[in-house]
C-alpha cells in the first residue's frame, strides 16, 4: 500500500525512561523537542501535527486503519513486505502458508478490526472477540481455528509495532484457548496389541500396506515425532548384534516442503535421535525395503503417489482411518499419541537419562506419562527383594557408625 516505515519519516524519536518521548526533525538537526507523550502513537501524532504547522504535509504517515495497513499483508511481494522478510531471514514456508494466513486475516480479523486505527486496537477488544469467532458459514469455529487466527493477528501486530505505530502488541497479551483435543493420551495396551501384532503379514493387513505398516511400527517402537520418522532414509538404519536400530538428526518440514537437518528438542534436549526396533518391526521393515528395492539415500516413507516425504497430515488421516475401523478412535486421538505411548510403556524399565535421549527431551515430562496404578506397582514389584533387604536390620543400630562412637563402646 506504499506506507512509510518509521525509518522513512523525516523525524526520529528518542524514548526516555520516566520522561516523555522527544523528537528530532530532519530540517532541525541536533534539536530535540518533547512530544509530551509516553507512547509512540501519541508521539507520532504530535510530530505530524508539528510538521503540518510548519507547512509540511505527511498524509501518508498518519496512523493507518488495519484495513489500510494489512491489505494483502501475507501475499504481497516486493520490498518491505512480510514475504521479503521471510526470504531475507531464510524462513522456509510452503507457498500455501501465505494463502492460509491471508485467508484468516481477510475472513476474520479485518471484518472485525479493519476500520480501526492500528493504534486503537486493544487487548480487551481482542480477548472478548476470540471466543465468539465463527466460520464463514456461521458455525462456531473450533478452538484450534480460533488459536490460529490469534497467532495470525499476533504476526500482523508485530509488524505494526516494528513500524512504530505503537509500542506494544495487544494480540500477544492474549493467551491461546486451552483446547481439550491438545491433551494427548497413550494408546491402551489392549489396543496396541491389536494394532501391532507380531505377525508381519497381519500387521500389513491392519495398516493397509507394507509402507504404512512399517511407518507406524517405527513410530510405535521409537516414540519419535512423525516428521522425524518421515525423514528416515535407508542409510539411517543400522544393524547391531542385538537387532536393528535407526538414527536421525533430520525432520520433514511440511511448511518448507523439505527434509531439514534439524529436529525439534525440548529445552536443551538432544538434537540427535537414536531408536531401537523390535524384532517384529525389523522383519517387517527389511521385507519392505527389499520388496521396494530401496537403498542408500532413498526415503523409507513417502507419499503413495509421489517420492516426496510422507507428511504428517497424510499419515494422521491414515491413522485415524485405521483407528475408526477398529472402533478405537475418539476425539483427540492422533498418531502423536504413539509418542506418549512410548514413554508410558518404558518409564521404569529404562533409566530416565536413556529414555530422554531417545525422545529428545532434556528430562522426562510427566504429561507424557500415562501409567496407571497397576503399572507403578508392577514396576516396583520387580524389585521386591531389594525393597525388603534391610528389614532384618530393624531394631538394630546401623552397621555404619562414627569412629568416635565406636571408641566409646570399647571404653
Amino acid at each position: 500500500m506504499g506506507r512509510r516505515r518509521s525509518s522513512d519519516r523525516p523525524y526520529r524519536f528518542r524514548v526516555h525512561k520516566d520522561r516523555p518521548i522527544s523528537v528530532e526533525f530532519d530540517f532541525m538537526p541536533g534539536k530535540r523537542i518533547s512530544t509530551g507523550c509516553y507512547d509512540l502513537p501519541g508521539a507520532t501524532i504530535f510530530a505530524e501535527d508539528y510538521l503540518a504547522k510548519q507547512g509540511v504535509c505527511l498524509t501518508e504517515t498518519r496512523i493507518p486503519t488495519l484495513n489500510e495497513y494489512a491489505k494483502g499483508f501475507f501475499i504481497n511481494e516486493g520490498k518491505g513486505t512480510f514475504r521479503e522478510a521471510d526470504i531475507l531471514y531464510k524462513r522456509k514456508r510452503a507457498p500455501k502458508y501465505y494463502d492460509k494466513q491471508q485467508a484468516m486475516l481477510d475472513n476474520h480479523i479485518l471484518p472485525r478490526f479493519g476500520n480501526m486505527l492500528v493504534s486503537a486496537i486493544t487487548s480487551k477488544s481482542i480477548e472478548t472477540w476470540i471466543p465468539d469467532i465463527r466460520l464463514v458459514n456461521g458455525e462456531d469455529a473450533a478452538d484450534n481455528t480460533k488459536n490460529k487466527i490469534l497467532f495470525t493477528f499476533r504476526t500482523v501486530m508485530d509488524w505494526v509495532k516494528k513500524d512504530g505505530y505503537r509500542n506494544d502488541n495487544p494480540a500477544r497479551d492474549i493467551k491461546a484457548i486451552s483446547a481439550e483435543y491438545n491433551e494427548r493420551e497413550a494408546i491402551p495396551p489392549y489396543q496396541a496389541a491389536v494394532l501391532f501384532p507380531s505377525d508381519p503379514d497381519e500387521r500389513i493387513r491392519i495398516w493397509g500396506g507394507e509402507m504404512w505398516a512399517s511407518y507406524f511400527s517405527v513410530l510405535y517402537d521409537t516414540g519419535w515425532r512423525p516428521g522425524e520418522v518421515a525423514s528416515l532414509r535407508v542409510c539411517d538404519v543400522y544393524m547391531t548384534a542385538n537387532g536393528l536400530a535407526v538414527f536421525t538428526s533430520s525432520s520433514a518440514n511440511h511448511e518448507s516442503g523439505k527434509i531439514e537437518s534439524r529436529v525439534k528438542t525440548s529445552g536443551k534436549g538432544y538434537s540427535k535421535r537414536p531408536g531401537l526396533l523390535y524384532d517384529d518391526t525389523a522383519a517387517l521393515l527389511m521385507g519392505y525395503v527389499e520388496h521396494e528395492k530401496l537403498s542408500g539415500e532413498d526415503l523409507l516413507f513417502h507419499g503413495p503417489r509421489t517420492k516426496k516425504p510422507l507428511w504428517a497430515e497424510s499419515s494422521n488421516k491414515h491413522f485415524k482411518m485405521v483407528m475408526e475401523e477398529y472402533g478405537f478412535y475418539k476425539e483427540g486421538i492422533v498418531q502423536y499419541c504413539l509418542r506418549h505411548t512410548y514413554e508410558t510403556d518404558r518409564r521404569g524399565d529404562l533409566p530416565d537419562e536413556i529414555l530422554a535421549v531417545s525422545m529428545g527431551h532434556t528430562k522426562l515430562r510427566d504429561d507424557y506419562d500415562h501409567r496407571k496404578p497397576e503399572d507403578y506397582i508392577r514396576m516396583i514389584d520387580k524389585s521386591r527383594e531389594s525393597f525388603f533387604l534391610n528389614r532384618e536390620r530393624r531394631g538394630r543400630e546401623s552397621d555404619i557408625i562414627p569412629l568416635e562412637k565406636a571408641l566409646k563402646r570399647k571404653g
